[in-house]
C-alpha cells in the first residue's frame, strides 16, 4: 500500500510493539487511548500489555512506550494483551480500482456480545487464562488506511464495513460474539480538498476496506489457535436453558420406582452416562443440530417451513423424531425406541416447554439413558438368577 513507509515490530522482552509509518502525514479518526479522536500523524502503533495485569495508569504507560520507541508525539497509539509479535496482520485489497489496507491485531480471551450484560465473569475468566496460557491475550484493534481522502462523515461511514467485517470474520470462525471488551478501531485518510462522503459497505472503499479487515481477523485468530470453547453437549443444553439437573428431574417423572432398585442408584447411573456420552461425538452432533434446527426454525430460516407454521409444530413434520428416535436407539438399541415414544407421549418436565426439534432430541437422550439403565439392570438381575441356579444341587 503506498501509504504505508514501514511496518516494525519491536520486541522487549516477552512483549512488542508494532509501529506503522505512512509515507505522509494523515488525519486519523479513532478511539485509540493515546491521541484519539480527530489526529494528524504520521505514525501509528500498538502496544502489547502483559495480559490480565491491572494498568495503574494506561495513559502513562503508553507515553513512555511512545517515547522509548522515539515516535513523535503526535503518534496514535492503542494497546492490546494479543502477542503481537505472532498475530500482527497487514492486508491490502482492491476492489473496484480502490485499494484498502487494514492492520489487525486480533485475540479473543475476553469476547462478548455487543448489548450483552456481561453476568458469567468467572466463566469468562477461565477461558481467559486457559487461552492466556497458550499465550492467546485479548483485544481486536483494526487499522484501516484509505488511499482517498474523506469528509468526517465519510470517515465515520467507513467505520460501519469495518466494523461488520470484524463481526463476520468472527462468525465464520464460529464465534456467536462481535467483538470484545477493549477493541479500538483507526481510520485514516490523507488530506485532500477533494473528499469523500460516502465509504459504506456498498462502495468499492468499503468493500475493499471490509475485505482487508475480515482477512486480517480471520488471518490472526488461525495463527492463535483461537476457536470458540464448545464445551460438551450438557454445556450447550445450559446455554440453550436447559440445565443438567431438569434432565433428571424429567427422567424421574416418569420412573416408576421398582421395590429392588434405590432410586438414588438410577440417579447416579444416570449421571454417570451423561458424563460418558458427553464425549460421544455422534450424540453430540444430533443434540446440537437440534438445538441449531430450533433457532433457525424460530428466525423462519428452515427451508420449505415458514416461521409462523414451525411454532405450531406441525404433525407433518418427522425430521424431529427422526433426530429423537435416533439418538435413543443409538444409546440404548431397539428397546431405547419403545421408551423415546413413551417420553415423547407425556413430555415431562423440562422437555414440554422445550423447541419443536429440542424437545424430541430429550426424548431420545434421556429416553435413551434410561432404557439403558433399565437393561442394565435388568441384565445384572438375570444373570444374578442364572448363577444361583447354577449354584443349585
Amino acid at each position: 500500500m503506498r501509504f504505508v513507509r514501514s511496518t516494525e515490530i519491536d520486541e522487549h522482552g516477552d512483549l512488542a510493539t508494532v509501529v506503522i509509518t505512512l509515507s505522509e502525514r494523515m488525519e486519523v479518526l479513532s478511539n485509540a487511548l493515546l491521541n484519539g479522536g480527530h489526529a494528524v500523524t504520521d505514525t501509528l502503533f500498538v502496544m502489547q500489555v502483559p495480559h490480565k495485569t491491572p494498568l495503574v495508569d494506561p495513559w502513562a504507560q503508553i507515553r513512555a512506550e511512545r517515547d522509548r520507541l522515539g515516535l513523535p508525539q503526535d503518534a496514535v497509539g492503542m494497546m492490546t494483551a494479543a502477542e503481537v509479535k505472532h498475530v500482527y496482520t497487514g492486508t491490502a485489497v482492491e476492489y473496484g480500482g480502490v485499494e484498502a489496507f487494514a492492520a489487525v491485531t486480533a485475540g479473543l480471551s475476553n469476547q462478548v456480545v455487543a448489548g450483552d450484560v456481561i453476568d458469567d465473569m468467572e466463566e469468562r475468566s477461565r477461558i481467559s487464562m486457559e487461552r492466556y496460557r497458550r499465550l492467546v491475550g485479548g483485544t481486536i484493534n483494526t487499522i484501516g488506511i484509505s488511499p482517498v481522502p474523506l469528509t468526517l462523515e465519510g470517515k465515520v461511514n467507513l467505520m460501519i464495513p469495518m466494523i461488520e467485517a470484524k463481526s463476520a470474520a468472527l462468525g465464520e470462525m464460529g464465534y456467536r460474539e462481535t467483538g470484545t471488551t477493549s477493541d479500538a478501531i483507526a481510520v485514516v485518510c490523507p488530506a485532500g480538498d477533494e473528499r469523500e462522503t460516502f465509504a459504506g459497505t456498498g462502495t468499492a472503499l468499503g468493500i475493499a476496506m471490509a475485505r482487508s479487515v475480515k482477512a486480517g481477523v480471520i488471518a490472526n485468530l488461525v495463527k492463535r489457535g483461537d476457536y470458540p470453547v464448545a464445551g460438551t453437549f450438557i454445556d450447550a443444553l445450559s446455554r440453550a436453558g436447559i440445565p443438567r439437573e431438569e434432565l433428571w428431574k424429567a427422567a424421574e417423572e416418569l420412573y416408576d420406582p421398582n421395590p429392588d432398585w434405590e432410586t438414588e442408584t438410577i440417579r447416579t447411573m444416570f449421571e454417570g452416562r451423561l458424563d460418558v456420552l458427553s464425549n460421544d461425538i455422534n450424540v453430540s452432533s444430533l443434540i446440537q443440530a437440534a438445538l441449531s434446527l430450533d433457532v433457525l426454525g424460530g428466525k423462519g430460516c428452515i427451508c420449505a417451513l415458514p416461521k409462523d407454521l414451525f411454532e405450531t409444530d406441525p404433525i407433518h413434520l418427522i425430521a424431529d423424531e427422526m433426530i429423537g428416535i435416533q439418538i435413543a436407539v443409538y444409546i440404548a438399541g431397539t428397546r431405547g425406541s419403545f421408551e423415546f415414544n413413551r417420553f415423547d407421549r407425556y413430555k415431562p418436565g423440562i422437555i414440554g416447554t422445550a423447541g419443536p426439534f429440542t424437545d424430541d432430541m430429550l426424548c431420545g437422550l434421556v429416553g435413551g439413558v434410561m432404557s439403558s439403565i433399565y437393561t442394565e439392570l435388568f441384565d445384572r438381575e438375570q444373570a444374578e438368577r442364572t448363577a444361583e441356579d447354577a449354584r443349585r444341587p
